[in-house]
């Protein structure tokens, strides 16, 4: 039996140790430290160029929570489309509204831009977030 290992990495040199490192895919952000934000498209380029693996791009302005202003979501929205134009193979994303439910508007706009593209939809640790009741899970 295969497990899949995803490897979360921080720049373009972590990405090539986990292709060295013979992982099956990735999830590419940056400044980990701050739990992630959305890399450049020219990193997304490079790791494209030198791997073969798939690679999701988390899609996060700033740290600090998951409640997006409009004009924040905009800007995610217009990243998310420049980034599948540059490879990514799936984004990695969560929408919170302030009392912690799923955003559903926000999130429904995103997956649907990159279902559109036929590329994969991943909710990340904004998740963890919620209540995790079944209307979280749904």
């Amino acid at each position: 039996m295969h497990c899949t290992v995803e490897i979360c990495c921080g720049s373009y040199e972590d990405a090539l140790v986990a292709y060295k490192g013979n992982a099956d895919r990735i999830e590419l952000t940056a400044a980990l430290y701050m739990g992630g934000v959305t890399p450049s498209t020219a990193c997304v380029t490079l790791v494209k160029r030198d791997t073969d693996f798939p690679v999701c791009v988390m899609i996060r302005p700033r740290g600090a929570g998951f409640c997006y202003s409009h004009a924040e979501f905009e800007c995610m929205y217009e990243e998310t489309r420049d980034l599948l134009n540059h490879g990514a193979d799936g984004i990695v994303f969560g929408f919170l509204n302030p009392d912690f439910s799923i955003n559903d508007e926000y999130t429904a706009k995103l997956v649907e831009l990159v279902h559109a593209n036929h590329k994969e939809a991943i909710m990340h640790r904004a998740f963890d977030c919620t209540s995790a009741d079944t209307r979280a899970l749904e």
